[in-house]
């Protein structure tokens, strides 16, 4: 008599990853990837566009989010160990299924959409798309959830820990902490499908040296203050800490803050929100944007089309295939954008770094170019980048100041602490470094705003 396998799945940083066939949850984890929602993550890359940089960066979220639900399991299991009889297996199971499922509500290019419904007075992350996907009661998702509790509690219970911006446990530090498994994934899988040499950590070492501890939100409160239990590490894992953190930083500066990378980002930005004017104008809409009228993206764009079930039908594939129906459009800047996104064909980029790093230097360079340049920049001419910082805590669209996004390490006595309170190497990286950048649809423009007759005015 033959026995059966459980369910497996290759992965490139986790190898195989095993759904037990006799584990319940990870029964339901099998069945929720097989829901439609999951299977639109397969559509929608995990670095959005750095493919233009690293042409095997085109791996999904798909694959992150079930290497973020394996890393769950993990961390799981470090949980159990350290509180022993204070484990509550039925928060831990709400925990791993939230980091599952974490990323089901981005759209396409993920952050640069997110900016562009910011542009159109729409200011809802991929948080709580995600948990209005999770609570949709027409969707795939929800049933799965509901079935899986007897009370039918459950669903509610991963939706509100998704969207959760304040700890509240040490479940919470599953999806959301300075060591949850949603980077301790994407910082291997990353680095690996980028194939940049720096940034590696030693993820064995670090896991084996997790602990759990309570530390104080509010660092400038009392001593009585409001405490939370999260992941620290032990004072031995320090170097490994310290490499942990160089990662993140490595990877914010030579990938997810690529110069080009951003250019890109920019210029979808920009091609998608002359697509939203024109959506918002509606007369000749489909000559204009070269859109059939009842084009996905129209139909999301428009003012009243903000709705769950246009925006899952967006997704990276449905806004590529889009451009080339934009290549005829009647609208030069879409037709423009559409034509140079497709042929590569990018926008030159001018770094203040080019004038020095002396940041007085830097701020006259930028204060002498807005001048200059003050009738072409913030349209199709010259594109702005500004306010983007780089630091050890950087996180895209997200909130690095909170102490639960903090690292901390046990000192001698056992107490946590925030680690640039214990390395003067990872001290010197704390401090946010700012960029600023431009883009320029023309050559000529660039020179003239590198050199004006050859020298700084």
């Amino acid at each position: 008599m033959s026995q059966s396998r459980p369910q497996r799945l290759r992965d490139p940083v986790h190898g195989l990853i095993v759904f037990l066939e006799s584990d319940p949850l990870d029964q339901l984890a099998w069945r929720l990837i097989d829901a439609p929602e999951f299977q639109r993550l397969r559509r929608i890359k995990q670095l959005g566009v750095s493919e233009f940089v690293y042409s095997s960066a085109t791996h999904t979220r798909f694959a992150h989010s079930i290497g973020v639900f394996h890393t769950a399991r993990s961390l799981v299991k470090i949980i159990r160990r350290e509180i022993g009889n204070a484990f509550d297996p039925e928060r831990a199971e709400v925990a791993v299924i939230a980091a599952l499922l974490h990323d089901l509500g981005h759209g396409p290019f993920s952050h640069t959409f997110e900016g562009v419904q910011e542009s159109r007075g729409a200011n809802k992350r991929h948080e709580k798309w995600t948990a209005e996907i999770i609570r949709n009661s027409d969707g795939g998702i929800r049933p799965l959830l509901e079935a899986h509790w007897e009370d039918g509690e459950f669903c509610e219970a991963v939706a509100t820990l998704v969207e959760a911006e304040d700890p509240e446990d040490i479940y919470h530090a599953i999806v959301s902490s300075s060591f949850d498994a949603d980077r301790l994934d994407y910082l291997r899988r990353d680095r690996l499908m980028t194939g940049t040499g720096a940034g590696a950590i030693d993820f064995d070492w670090l896991m084996e040296h997790v602990r759990v501890r309570e530390i104080r939100i509010e660092p400038d409160e009392e001593d009585d203050g409001l405490r939370v239990p999260t992941f620290c590490l032990d004072r031995k894992a320090l170097p490994a800490a310290e490499q942990f953190l160089l990662s993140r930083y490595t990877l914010h500066e030579q990938v997810y803050f690529h110069k080009t990378t951003r250019c890109v980002e920019h210029m979808i930005g920009r091609l998608l929100r002359q697509v939203a004017t024109q959506a918002n104008r509606r007369a000749n809409v489909e000559q204009q944007t070269g859109l059939r009228v009842d084009h996905p993206l129209l139909r999301f764009l428009r003012p009243d089309g903000q709705t769950l079930e246009n925006y899952l039908a967006l997704d990276d594939v449905v806004v590529m295939a889009a451009m080339e129906s934009m290549l005829d459009a009647n609208d030069p800047i879409i037709s423009s954008l559409a034509t140079r996104l497709r042929e590569r064909s990018l926008y030159k980029t001018l770094d203040l770094t080019a004038f020095g790093h002396d940041v007085g230097l830097q701020k006259r360079a930028a204060r002498r170019i807005d001048r200059d340049f003050k009738d072409k920049i913030g349209n199709e001419a010259i594109m702005k980048d500004e306010g983007a910082t780089i630091s050890i805590y950087t996180q895209i669209g997200g909130d690095d100041d909170k102490m639960h996004k903090k690292l901390h390490i046990l000192d001698g006595k056992g107490i946590p602490r925030e680690i640039t309170d214990m390395s003067a190497f990872i001290r010197a990286l704390a401090t946010k470094s700012e960029f600023t950048r431009y883009y320029f649809e023309n050559e000529s423009d660039r020179e003239s705003a590198r050199s004006p007759k050859g020298k700084l005015s």
